[in-house]
């Protein structure tokens, strides 16, 4: 989540973008907020805002020093300046120092908003590029491989083109994939990982500190075999260096690329089945089950899918924080997905179609939240696309009636709308922008300012009752948005239409 911290010497403008601007609906955590730059600095130091949103005019240290400074000590962080002064000498400055954006009072959410939006979108994509940067060549073949058993890479060409970029050969007559186990105490993982990776006659993967994949190649189903024995006599020389114990378990063959998929699915059973009856169990098995979530998506309700990935919350936290077990998560997702809608004839969420969607998801996430938020949208896009429909998918419809019923509630949002009608407020905000032609917020302040019209002229309500009664309790911003839409303040528009 992209962080913000408020600097603005006004307390009612400091207040009303503090309490007013939906920050939590655009994925911003707000810091905290500070009345001149003095008293913001050492919060900011401490805090390291992504983005500071400041005021220029301000007591004891203007907005342009604290610029300067925060520009110097904190380079990352994205700079919006807020400002009743549109002359040019301002802007120059504000450029000097390298502020990114620049915004002349009266400022709605809207506007600022946008801007907040423009700088996260620059964050998001700054720390993307530093990512790819820092990340060697380890972590892109963990997430090609796991790319590859997942179904992921779509046709033979993309996979051999993907594999040469990372130096891996794949051209071969027959595949075979192994999955291994290790025991014993290991004191380096890292060293014995690179020693795996090392294998002369396969291509190595996943490793977690016990298990490993491995893909053999040979250039036809009869040579996989002898590179079988070879890899075995290799790996079990490699573990009694180690003073380690092995244990292997070979897949069926392949004759295609586009066959790993489903051989590493059906690799997978075989493990599980093997492991029923054994007292160790692999970790990754008691997160979800393939047939259970294909299930899910077969015959539940979409608005069960939080309780369902809530069930296994606890299992995932436990081992989020491993790289390997992110990949592995990630790449069941995905694959029973793809599942479902191959079985459905259905198309693909847009998600799923974005080449690179594995690695971004798996190097950039941030916690468990952000994986079942994922998963959750995901099945929810699918199960509404399933034959038949689901009974249970709540329509635009549904929660433009609830906000035209309830506009008046001052702690009416997205979230409780979504909650109203059973679906994410994610999914919501998608569904209402492209059913209803306009975004949510934008709909519950037109409907909140037609009735806010509405009571001016019929009634002799004050203004500050009128906002009340329409949703808004704080009278400042009420009359900004007013007059943002229809031009006039309440009052003018009071005047200009009552006899």
């Amino acid at each position: 989540m992209i962080s913000l911290f408020l600097v603005e010497d006004e307390r009612i403008a400091r207040e009303s973008i503090r309490d007013n601007v939906p920050w939590q609906e655009h994925d911003i955590l707000f810091l905290g907020d500070a009345p001149d730059g003095e008293v913001a600095l050492p919060q900011l130091l401490e805090k390291r805002p992504d983005i500071l949103l400041t005021d220029i005019k301000m007591p004891f240290m203007d907005g342009l020093e604290l610029a300067r400074i925060v520009r110097k000590e904190l380079p990352d962080t994205r700079i919006i300046i807020l400002s009743g002064h549109n002359e040019f000498e301002y802007a120059r400055k504000a450029i000097t120092l390298g502020v990114n954006d620049y915004l002349l009072k009266p400022v709605s959410s809207r506007d600022i908003l946008e801007a907040v939006d423009r700088s996260k979108a620059q964050i998001l994509e700054c720390r993307a590029r530093r990512i790819e940067r820092q990340s060697h060549s380890i972590t892109q073949r963990e997430l090609f491989f796991s790319n590859l058993y997942s179904g992921i890479l779509m046709g033979p060409a993309q996979m051999l083109q993907r594999a040469a970029q990372l130096g891996i050969s794949l051209a071969a007559g027959a595949y075979q994939i192994i999955l291994t186990e290790l025991d014993g105490v290991i004191p380096d993982r890292e060293a014995l990982r690179d020693k795996l990776y090392a294998a002369p006659m396969a291509y190595g993967s996943g490793f977690d500190g016990e298990r490993a994949t491995f893909l053999l190649l040979a250039e036809d189903a009869a040579g996989l075999p002898p590179k079988l024995r070879e890899f075995s006599a290799w790996l079990e020389a490699l573990a009694g260096q180690e003073g380690l114990s092995v244990h292997l378990l070979p897949g069926k063959q392949a004759a295609r690329l586009s066959d790993l998929p489903k051989a590493y699915h059906l690799l997978t059973i075989q493990k599980k089945q093997r492991e029923s009856a054994d007292s160790k169990t692999l970790s990754h098995s008691t997160s979800f089950q393939r047939d259970t979530l294909l299930d899910f998506l077969r015959t539940g309700k979409p608005s069960a899918l939080p309780s369902f990935w809530a069930h296994y919350r606890p299992t995932i936290e436990s081992g989020y924080s491993s790289f390997v077990y992110r990949c592995y998560l990630y790449t069941e997702l995905f694959f029973v997905v793809h599942e479902f809608c191959q079985e459905n004839r259905i198309p693909l969420p847009e998600s799923l179609r974005q080449e690179d969607l594995l690695e971004k998801r798996i190097l950039l996430t941030n916690s468990v939240d952000d994986f079942l938020t994922l998963a959750c949208q995901l099945c929810e896009e699918v199960m509404e696309v399933r034959p038949g429909g689901s009974r249970h998918t709540p329509s635009a419809e549904q929660a433009r009636a609830y906000i035209d019923r309830h506009y008046m509630d001052p702690e009416l949002s997205l979230s409780s709308v979504a909650n109203a009608v059973s679906v994410s407020p994610n999914h919501l905000s998608t569904l209402f922008k492209s059913k209803i032609g306009v975004g949510f917020s934008e709909y519950l302040t037109e409907v909140r300012i037609r009735q806010a019209k509405r009571l001016l002229i019929t009634s002799d309500l004050r203004v500050s009752e009128v906002g009340e009664r329409v949703g808004y309790q704080n009278m400042e911003y009420f009359s900004m948005l007013f007059k943002k839409n229809t031009g006039q303040t309440p009052s003018q528009y009071r005047r200009s239409h009552t006899l």
